[in-house]
């Protein structure tokens, strides 16, 4: 562990060498902009501030019920909208071990095996790169075997406690993989405060939004459902309407 303080230590993170014309392409944005997406990522950013703060949030888990939902998009733009501010430092950690993508949406490689970092083979803070001045980044691009186990293993916990004291993050959000179908998701709850839950509403069915719920539910708090794309269905809606009092909102991206 360093010895610096945890200001020291987090300017002392190696830059990232993202590629911005990716990052573009991808429609993630570090400065906010006059345009549709920064300002709901920007508003979704504060609602969420006052809720996480509220309840102790600090660890976040953003994840979908079923593939291609967008979790990623929302993950790297959310983590990007609340280290616009200038008193925040961001950790953003692509936990996806089975389909890793945030390195591709920033046109970045990661220095090694993020499955290296978790179980101790290598030092995790090497493996920081640091966006700006206010997010740090655990990329991966390599997928790895027994994912599950990984996540559920008393050293990914550990190295993650490490980072959390040498650099004071006020925030972290982690990229996990869909809820449904596999484990990988509620190996991982025990490290977290809370799940935001990103919904596509042109594929997912309102069995499989409940399915996820359901999952969650006795394991983490579900801080909010976001709507990715597309229109509302109306058995979706109801949904909404049916647990409006446990669920915090809905953002939708047309």
């Amino acid at each position: 562990m360093s010895t610096a303080g945890p200001a020291q230590a987090w300017s002392e993170i190696k830059a990232l060498r993202g590629d911005a014309a990716t990052m573009r392409r991808h429609k993630l944005f570090a400065v906010s902009r006059d345009d549709d997406i920064t300002s709901r990522f920007d508003l979704l950013r504060t609602l969420l501030s006052g809720v996480m703060e509220e309840h102790g949030i600090l660890r976040l888990g953003v994840s979908a019920p079923t593939p291609g939902a967008g979790t990623s998009f929302v993950a790297a733009n959310l983590a990007l909208a609340m280290a616009r501010r200038a008193d925040t430092r961001v950790l953003l950690a692509d936990m996806n071990l089975r389909r890793p993508g945030l390195a591709r949406l920033f046109g970045a490689n990661a220095p090694a095996p993020l499955s290296e970092i978790l179980t101790g083979a290598q030092p995790a803070a090497d493996h920081l790169r640091r966006y700006g001045q206010n997010l740090a980044l655990l990329l991966n691009t390599q997928p790895s075997e027994g994912s599950a186990e990984i996540l559920q293993d008393v050293r990914t916990g550990a190295a993650l406690r490490e980072l959390r004291q040498t650099f004071t993050p006020t925030v972290e959000i982690y990229d996990l993989p869909p809820i449904l179908g596999r484990d990988d998701t509620l190996s991982f709850l025990p490290q977290l405060d809370g799940v935001l839950l990103v919904t596509d509403g042109t594929m997912n069915t309102a069995a499989q939004i409940r399915a996820a719920e359901e999952m969650l539910s006795g394991r983490t708090r579900l801080v909010a459902v976001v709507l990715n794309r597309g229109d509302v269905r109306r058995s979706l809606m109801d949904i909404a309407q049916n647990i409006r009092q446990r669920w915090f909102g809905w953002w939708k991206r047309g």
